[in-house]
This record gives C-alpha cells, sequence and structure tokens, in this order.
C-alpha cells in the first residue's frame, strides 16, 4: 500500500532493485526495459521531481529545470502518459495542466526541505515521431532533460535529437547552469531490430553495415542500459510452455491483477515480449512457416562457414532484390549471411554480391540460384537479371521451373522439420524476422480467421524467398517430390527466347 504524507500527497517508493537502480541513476542517458506494469512509467515521473529539487538554486534562490515528455503523437500521450503524471502530481496539489499542443504542466512549490528555496519545473508533452520532427521539435526548445515513454517504437535518431537540447536549461547568466542534464527512455521488451538490443550487445551487428553505420550503435560510456526481471518463470513439459509466479519480478505490489492473470488467452509471442521480457522476432499475421522457431533454428552464435564447401546463394529479383547465402554440412543448412537490396535494379545488386561474396567467402565455390522470373525481360529492354549477374561472373540457374508455391512451401517445411535441417546466423536479422512471422499471410479485416490466400509482399518477402530459391536450387525441393536415390537433378537453364528481325 502507499504511503501518504500530512497534506495527503503519495510517497513515491520503486519496488525493485533494478527499478531503484534506475531511479537513482543519473546517467547522461539511461534505458530501462521491462514487463508491462513494472512501474517504469511511475519512476520515470517521479525522478524529474527529483531531478528538479535537486537542481542548484538560481541567485534568486529557485531551482529552474524544464523537461519534454515524449511518444508518437498526442492521443498517445493523452491516454497513457499524461494520466500517469496525473495520478502523481494532480492539478488540485500541483498547479493547473495546460492541455492545448504542446502540453504543459508548470509546477511551482517551496522546496521540501524547507530551506527557502522554490522548485519550478516545467514539463512539456510533445509528439515526436520520427528523427526529422525531432529536429524540428527541438530547435524550439531549451532543455534541462527529457523522458521518452514506450521507447520501443523509438528511433535512435530521435533520441540523438533530444539529448543534443539538453543543458542548456537554466541559463547560466543567472546561476550556475544545469546541476544534471540528459534523458532516460522506458520500454517493453521491442521486436529485434530495434537499435537498443543491439546498443546493449544482446544481438550482433549486420556484418553487412558499414563502419560508420556500425559507429552509431557503439553505446557510449555516458549511457546505461537497465533490464528488469521477468514477470513469470517460464518452464516447459512435453514441449508445452508452462508459467509460474516470479519472485524477482518487480512493481507487483502494485498490480491490479497477476501476471498469471495477465496471460490468460494471450498468443506465446504476446507473453514473450510483453511479460517475459524477451526480444520478440514474431509480428502479426499468420505466419508462413509457422513451424518456424527460435530455440530450434537459429544458431546462439554465428557460424562461420566450412573450408571446401561450396557456398549456396538463393536470389530473389525485382526492385526489392535479396540474396542468401548458405552451406550444407552433413544435412543442416547454415544460413550464413544475407544482402538486402532497397529500391534497386540489377545492375546495382549484382555488384554488391559479388563484393559481398569476395569479402565473406574468399575463394569458396558459389552455386547461384534465382527465380525464374529473373530470366524475364522488361519492356524496356530484353536484359534480364540472369543476364545482368552473368555479365559479372555469376551464372544463375532457375532454382524451379513453374515457381509452384507448393514445391516451395513444402520444401522449407520439410527442412524445418528435419533434426537441425535448417540453421540461421543471429546476424541475420531480417531473414530471421521473416521466418518468425514477417513472411505472413495478411489477416482480413472483419473476418475472424481468415486470412489472404498469398504472403504479403513487405521488406520480409523477399529474402524469404530468396532463402526459398537457395534451399530448392541447392536440391531440398527435389526430395519433397522425387525419391532421394534420385539423387540431385541437374540445374534447370530456362532457355533464352529467340526472336526474328521483320524486314
Amino acid at each position: 500500500m502507499l504511503r501518504f504524507t500530512a497534506n495527503g500527497n503519495a510517497v513515491y517508493e520503486p519496488d525493485g532493485a533494478v527499478l531503484t537502480d534506475f531511479f537513482w541513476d543519473r546517467s547522461k542517458f539511461a534505458c530501462i526495459q521491462g514487463p508491462i506494469g513494472s512501474g517504469t512509467s511511475s519512476a520515470s515521473c517521479h525522478k524529474i521531481w527529483a531531478l528538479s529539487c535537486a537542481q542548484e538554486a538560481d541567485l534568486d534562490k529557485v531551482r529552474r529545470t524544464r523537461w519534454i515528455i515524449t511518444r508518437d503523437t498526442y492521443k498517445e500521450l493523452r491516454e497513457t502518459t499524461v494520466k500517469t503524471w496525473l495520478d502523481w502530481f494532480p492539478e488540485d496539489q500541483w498547479g493547473t495542466f495546460i492541455r492545448s499542443e504542446p502540453m504543459v504542466h508548470h509546477i511551482k512549490k517551496d522546496h521540501p526541505s524547507g530551506d527557502g528555496t522554490k522548485v519550478d519545473c516545467e514539463v512539456i508533452f510533445v509528439a515526436i515521431p520520427d528523427p526529422d520532427t525531432a529536429e524540428a521539435v527541438c530547435a524550439s526548445y531549451e532543455i534541462t532533460g527529457f523522458f521518452r515513454n514506450e521507447g520501443q517504437f523509438c528511433e535512435k535518431g530521435v533520441v540523438d535529437e533530444l539529448i543534443s537540447r539538453c543543458g542548456r536549461y537554466p541559463s547560466m547568466m543567472r546561476g550556475p547552469g544545469a546541476t544534471w542534464f540528459g534523458g532516460w527512455m522506458d520500454m517493453n521488451a521491442p521486436i529485434e531490430g530495434h537499435w537498443v538490443p543491439f546498443m546493449r550487445g544482446d544481438v550482433p551487428l549486420p556484418p553487412e553495415m558499414t563502419e560508420d553505420e556500425k559507429a552509431a550503435f557503439n553505446k557510449p560510456e555516458s549511457w546505461e542500459f537497465f533490464v528488469q526481471p521477468a514477470g513469470l518463470l517460464e518452464s516447459f513439459k512435453d514441449g508445452k510452455p508452462m508459467y509460474s509466479f516470479n519472485p524477482q519480478a518487480e512493481n507487483q505490489k502494485h498490480l491490479k491483477e497477476t501476471y498469471l492473470e495477465k496471460i490468460a488467452g494471450k498468443k506465446k509471442s504476446w507473453i514473450d515480449r510483453r511479460v517475459l521480457n524477451k526480444v520478440g522476432i514474431t509480428l502479426d499475421g499468420k505466419p508462413v512457416y509457422p513451424t518456424f522457431s527460435e530455440d530450434d533454428h537459429v544458431h546462439k552464435h554465428d557460424v562461420p562457414p566450412v573450408d571446401g564447401l561450396p557456398i549456396i546463394c538463393g536470389l530473389d529479383f525485382g526492385r526489392e532484390p535479396a540474396a542468401a547465402f548458405f552451406q550444407e554440412v552433413n544435412g543442416t543448412w547454415t544460413l550464413h549471411s544475407e544482402l538486402i537490396g532497397e529500391n534497386e535494379s540489377a545492375e546495382l545488386f549484382a555488384p554488391r554480391v559479388k563484393k559481398h561474396l569476395s569479402r565473406f567467402y574468399p575463394g569458396f565455390r558459389v552455386e547461384f540460384w534465382g527465380d525464374p522470373r529473373g530470366g524475364d525481360g522488361t519492356q524496356a529492354t530484353e536484359t534480364t537479371a540472369f543476364d545482368i549477374f552473368r555479365k559479372h561472373g555469376m551464372n544463375v540457374l532457375c532454382a524451379t521451373t513453374d515457381n509452384s508455391p507448393e514445391l516451395r512451401r513444402s520444401t522449407v517445411e520439410a527442412v524445418l522439420a528435419r533434426r537441425n535441417g535448417l540453421k540461421i546466423n543471429p546476424s541475420c536479422t531480417v531473414v530471421k524476422r521473416g521466418f518468425a512471422g514477417g513472411y505472413a499471410y495478411r489477416k482480413i479485416k472483419g473476418l475472424a480467421g481468415m486470412f489472404s490466400p498469398k504472403p504479403v509482399k513487405n521488406q520480409y518477402s523477399h529474402i524469404v524467398e530468396a532463402a526459398e530459391n537457395g534451399l530448392i536450387g541447392g536440391g531440398e525441393g527435389f526430395s519433397v517430390v522425387r525419391s532421394p536415390s534420385e539423387g540431385r537433378p541437374k540445374p534447370v537453364v530456362k532457355p533464352r527466347q529467340k526472336f526474328k528481325l521483320r524486314r
């Protein structure tokens, strides 16, 4: 139960070791990740007030601070963050809350120590959905610090812009300036690919990143990351997950319902991220490959290729091309690396594939297997993607003759079902997320349990289809429809069309 002061104010006490460390941390930037209901928002609100009280007074004996509290939209701020703030700092005791956009709560109070100074704490609630908006918004404010709520939806560029504006208030013209300045962010477990797991070192950076891109994920010494315990303990019985009370879970005494009650009727992917505090890789929709499991199909760390065995390169063409680089060892297919194109033609993508091979697989024999549509010309030219790759010394063969969806799905499912059939290096974040649910059938709105008949074309579909081509071309596809004794068939080469010139 909460304790209250003589004048009716609630006394805040962080409930949990990690939450307490986060509350008292004075790093330039801190991030805390926890299950839903773990108390991070309340701790963040009180951290603002604690730092406002700790600010040294100006010459007129006023302790001035100015803060930004932000989320992506004003709707999110009004419906969640502002409500939490006003629960702890109600208007009847802490002053009028201005509900315009941006919203402002300007608190002016005597310092609780009774030392004769006053606390002037200005809190601005402003929506910042992306780095461009952050740059524009932050140019309008000089602040002491900030709190970003629900950081699992926040780009790193937003944090970078906010930090650049910290420490500019109060002015040193009338006092010592900011005693402390900086910011923090709270979050539930994000989907893999978020910048926080990269900076914490939980997930290896994609090998294709340049050194300059990697530099953005180096953790500064003045940054700290906190991860709270899971809301529940997980165990398995007969392959099924079982959940039990976790005595280390934080803020439990303030929950209206237990975590065991919260998870009733929820999918495992929901439980993993929101209660077990696990970085997630499963997205919305009906996965094309529901048997994919991170535990079963992802290596614990990146595995290097084995010398002397060929690299199988699966390719998907179009304006969003992709390449998946496999090696098969004793029946286990390891997807060692991935290469993703963005709005680029084969003319641009082929040299990138060649450069990737020379960098990561020098001296290896390579086979190239692609979608049969790569042998088709366009309305503007008869030059095909196959022609372009051949010009760069890469002879691409058709993985199938008819691009049958049934063959593609059954091939991959057979590999997934086989013990140690497929292992993906953890640095292959896009294909991993694709297999885990990014490559999916879209749910049809208004029709319960109904999904579109074809997978959604998105940033995950291209690399998964490239992986399908690699597995089929590598010989797996024919094991589904033929006897293994027949062996691997000869590559299917799509004949080039012949044209007669009319006189």
